[in-house]
């Protein structure tokens, strides 16, 4: 069964004294793959906040932990920019909620990555945030790039050097994460956070591991420019990701920067990522690396296939 939901379509505005305009439109598509019975995955795709979320648990309720993880940020829609203590204070009421679901030889988890709508410096733009393996691109006229940084064992691996990053996608333990939200990882999480300025005319491509383990990245960044609406770039990708096997639940949201006003000049802010405050995903815990303190969370759960299209003001 699939949802669709019309997009609202709200005319440009200009900038005023409340401060920055940022201006999105948005596409999202969710599909329980053709190996899982059930869609562990749940996605938030409403401004201010564009989240994905990979739950694990399998009979252990990973879609539940999804859920409840992008519960914390159901507050946040309709609102206009989120400031990093709002976005820090919500990602630890997501890792506080999914601990809670914890029970003797009971641990669901999930992962959270995306970006949500903010502004510095009196200048509208995105905060990216990551806790796991699933991931933030970033695509712009002249580049595509993989904001986040995958918390997993080959990623650690790739990193010092002993797999290459074709070896990692075929290793047996990529599904191996070393981060989580819940996860027997208790209440505490350190998620990591990206400022990037916000231009009209880029694009935010967020997904969860059945997309980027089973669609190379020159196919994401190929089908992110060469399909105009979001909507239909987000079930194209998944599409994609069927058509190469399907072995994991796949979730795609991708946000189009339509105005961001007033606008960045060169050297107002470091063009890459500055740093703010089974095929199942296995959580491989308590292991931490130094990172940035507790921060993160996700949105509703998704079953079969869905979709939704949106435009915000």
């Amino acid at each position: 069964m699939s949802v669709s939901v019309p997009p609202p379509v709200a005319p440009p505005q200009p900038p005023g004294p409340a401060g920055p305009v940022l201006r999105v439109r948005s596409g999202a598509a969710s599909d329980a793959g053709l190996v899982r019975r059930h869609n562990e995955d749940s996605y938030l795709a409403r401004s201010p906040v564009f989240l994905v979320a990979d739950g694990m648990g399998g009979h252990e309720a990973g879609d539940v932990a999804s859920a409840l993880a992008l519960d914390a940020f159901r507050d946040l829609v309709g609102q206009d920019l989120v400031g990093a203590r709002a976005l820090a204070h919500r990602i630890d009421r997501a890792a506080v909620s999914v601990a809670g679901l914890e029970r003797a030889g009971f641990a669901p988890g999930t992962t959270l990555t995306g970006v949500v709508l903010s502004s510095q410096s009196g200048r509208p733009c995105l905060r990216v945030v990551n806790v796991g393996d699933s991931r933030t691109y970033h695509v712009s006229e002249s580049s595509f790039c993989q904001v986040t940084h995958d918390h997993s064992e080959v990623q650690e691996l790739v990193d010092a050097g002993r797999l290459t990053p074709e070896q990692a996608r075929t290793s047996g333990r990529r599904n191996v994460i070393t981060r989580a939200l819940g996860a027997g990882g208790g209440a505490q999480v350190y998620a990591d956070q990206f400022l990037l300025p916000a231009r009209a005319g880029d694009r935010f491509v967020i997904c969860s591991d059945g997309l980027s383990n089973e669609v190379a990245a020159t196919r994401i960044e190929a089908v992110a420019r060469g399909v105009a609406d979001p909507g239909q770039a987000a079930r194209e990708l998944v599409g994609h990701a069927l058509a190469s096997g399907g072995h994991d639940n796949v979730t795609v949201v991708v946000v189009d920067v339509v105005q961001a006003l007033p606008p960045w000049e060169a050297g107002d802010m470091d063009e890459s990522t500055a740093p703010s405050v089974s095929d199942d995903t296995i959580p491989r815990l308590p292991t931490r690396r130094a990172g940035h303190p507790a921060h993160l969370a996700p949105p509703a759960r998704s079953h079969g296939h869905q979709h939704q299209e949106t435009e915000e003001p």
